[in-house]
């Protein structure tokens, strides 16, 4: 952070207040108050103005309350960290806080130390986000506002597994939904881009030889021989492509290759599913921008939640067509509608004003036993959730790409059928 000088904006109705925060700061070297307002709607308008790094937003204001602000400016200024600030400190303002997309939270009267240390620190965790923005704005406007980074349509549709939290299930998901997809005659490829601590061999008890290394090695050179001596083959016929052994090993894979190998590999499968580790830098932006569909898994907890809502708001600056994003919301018990200590799912697609696509029930045994005996959770009770949950994801993600003319001939193949179910004549386990 040396050298650079964080631009903060101050939204309060208080004039004292504001007053107060302006001298607090004014002796800070690398802190620059760039603007204050005394309302939501006002702050609106000078952060879009403005682009500040950290925004001290009161929660309490007549127009328009802190929490309605703080999800306004999430959408015009993304990279923008906010910290809310209000005279309460119940755990109820502190959940609506981080819901609405802000950093931190701080409880008025606010010593200076306080102050100076969340400023520097939201702005330091901001860091990656605010750098991402502004390289895509720097792409935008070298392309005239289109997206610059782009890599060669691939034959096969890829489909990337993401979510910024880690634990929150990606691998589970990836591995059935590849699993699941697999019918007579379509090939499906699953690849763990986890460089550093790669799990699908974990979870399907699979090693081998050979990993994503050999193939990052000779990316310019990537025949069909050389894929199919790299890949292994799953007890349930699913073809994958592991990471990494070791860290030592990842260093040999160049991360800006990534995106070129994936687009190479679907030219040789149908469907490419993508595990890809939750850290958010250039080599996964890159995936996730030739991926035709990204399914967003979330768990129902405060934190994941803050960060798929930071996530999205990436995508929408990304200009990603919002039928690219399949969301997904992984451990919810079915009883409560979220969890043990989660958040209801309804309030978390109010807040996010999007609906999930998918919710997988949780169930610790039936996962823990799948796993132990590296199978999928779908190899074992298709018909039962969450088995029946997951197969019906990779349903949905597979119909995303079907055409009109295609789901007419595929109902005219089920009415010549009648004693095969829709699913089971998609899927096989």
């Amino acid at each position: 952070m040396a050298g650079d000088v964080i631009k903060v904006l101050l939204v309060d109705d208080i004039p004292e207040t504001r007053e107060n925060l302006r001298k607090l700061l004014a002796f800070e070297t690398d802190i620059e108050v760039v603007g204050a307002a005394s309302t939501g709607r006002e702050g609106l308008e000078i952060a879009a103005a403005t682009k500040p790094d950290v925004i001290l937003m009161d929660i309490n204001m007549p127009d328009m309350d802190g929490i309605t602000a703080t999800e306004e400016i999430k959408k015009s200024v993304p990279s923008a960290a906010v910290v809310m600030m209000s005279v309460q400190s119940e755990s109820d303002y502190l959940r609506r806080a981080m819901l609405a997309g802000a950093r931190d939270f701080l409880t008025k009267p606010i010593s200076g130390d306080d102050l100076y240390s969340t400023i520097r620190r939201v702005y330091d965790l901001n860091k990656e986000l605010r750098d991402q923005f502004a390289a895509v704005a720097s792409a935008g406007a070298a392309e005239g506002g289109k997206k610059a980074r782009k890599i060669g349509k691939a034959a096969g549709h890829i489909i990337a597994v993401y979510s910024p939290q880690g634990g929150s299930g990606v691998t589970t998901i990836a591995t059935n939904m590849a699993t699941a997809m697999m019918s007579e005659g379509t090939r499906v490829l699953l690849v763990d881009t986890d460089l550093q601590f790669g799990d699908v061999g974990v979870f399907l008890n699979l090693s081998a030889k050979h990993s994503l290394v050999e193939l990052a090695q000779s990316v310019g050179d990537l025949d069909e021989d050389l894929i199919e001596n790299v890949m292994v083959t799953h007890g349930s016929g699913l073809k994958v492509l592991l990471g990494p052994p070791s860290p030592e090993e990842a260093e040999k894979v160049n991360p800006k290759d990534l995106a070129e190998i994936v687009s190479r590999l679907a030219s040789h499968y149908d469907y490419l599913i993508v595990d890809l580790p939750h850290r958010l830098d250039d080599a996964t932006l890159n995936i996730l921008d030739i991926a035709e569909r990204i399914v967003v898994v979330a768990n129902p907890t405060l934190p994941c939640i803050k960060n798929v809502r930071i996530i999205l708001d990436l995508f929408v600056a990304l200009q990603y067509p919002q039928e690219k994003i399949i969301f997904v919301m992984n451990r919810v018990n079915p009883d409560l509608k979220g969890g043990r200590a989660s958040i209801p799912i309804e309030a978390i697609e109010n807040n996010l004003k999007r609906k999930t696509d998918a919710r997988i029930p949780t169930d610790d045994r039936v996962f823990l036993s799948a796993v132990n005996q590296g199978v999928s959770v779908i190899a074992k009770e298709t018909n039962r959730s969450p088995a029946r949950d997951l197969v019906e994801l990779a349903y949905k993600v597979r119909q995303s790409f079907t055409s009109p003319e295609e789901e007419d001939e595929e109902d005219l193949m089920q009415q010549e059928q009648p004693k095969q179910s829709r699913l089971s004549g998609l899927f096989r386990r």
